[in-house]
C-alpha cells in the first residue's frame, strides 16, 4: 500500500520537477541576457510559482480540481474508468502504470531484503529510479539534484554497512566504491 500511494507522489515528481528546472533555468537565463556587470535580475513576468506540494492537482483539460477520492492510487483510476471526473478527458494510463509499478517493486524490495535499513535503503533507491526514469523517457534528462545524492548516499550505505553491501553483491571499500 506504502508503495502505491509513493507512486502517486513520484507521478508528481515526474510531471513538475522538469516545470520547476525549467522555470529556474528560464529565471537564470534571463539574468545573465540582461547584460548587466554583475548581472542583474531582469523584470520579468514571474510564472505561477510551482513546487512539489502547490498548487494542488487538477485535471489538465478543464484545470478542475481533483478531489481525494480521485487521486487513490489505481483504483480511482478504474473507477473513473480513465477519464476525468468533470470534463470526461481522458487521463493517461501512465499514472496507474507508474503507481502499480512503484507497489510492486516496493513489495519486492521489502520482501527480498526484510524489515530494517536495507530495505529502507532499497525502497529510497528504487523509488528514485523510478522518478528518474520517468523524467527521463519524458524529456531525456536526470536531474543533478536526484542523481549526485543518490550516488553519494549509495556510496555512504555501502560504506557504512558492509552486510548491506554483501547483500547487494557490492565490492567493498570507498576506494573501490568511488572508482565504480
Amino acid at each position: 500500500m506504502l508503495g502505491l500511494v509513493v507512486g502517486s507522489f513520484l507521478n508528481v515528481v515526474i510531471y513538475r520537477l522538469p516545470i520547476m528546472l525549467e522555470h529556474d533555468w528560464r529565471a537564470q537565463a534571463a539574468v545573465l541576457l540582461s547584460g548587466a556587470d554583475p548581472p542583474q535580475p531582469a523584470p520579468a513576468p514571474a510564472p505561477a510559482r510551482i513546487t512539489l506540494m502547490a498548487p494542488p492537482s487538477a485535471c489538465p483539460a478543464c484545470k478542475s480540481p481533483i478531489k481525494a477520492w480521485q487521486n487513490i492510487p489505481v483504483l480511482s483510476w478504474l473507477l473513473l474508468r480513465g477519464r476525468c471526473a468533470c470534463c470526461k478527458a481522458k487521463i493517461s494510463t501512465r499514472y496507474p502504470l507508474v503507481e502499480m509499478a512503484t507497489g510492486v517493486l516496493s513489495a519486492w524490495v521489502a520482501w527480498h531484503f526484510g524489515f530494517g535499513e536495507p530495505a529502507a535503503c532499497g525502497l529510497a533507491v528504487t523509488w528514485t529510479l523510478i522518478a528518474l526514469t520517468g523524467i527521463d523517457i519524458d524529456h531525456q534528462l536526470l536531474p543533478d539534484g536526484i542523481t549526485l545524492p543518490l550516488m553519494w548516499a549509495g556510496l555512504l550505505a555501502a560504506e557504512m554497512d558492509p552486510v548491506f553491501a554483501t547483500q547487494c553483491d557490492w565490492p567493498h571499500g570507498v576506494l573501490r566504491q568511488v572508482v565504480g
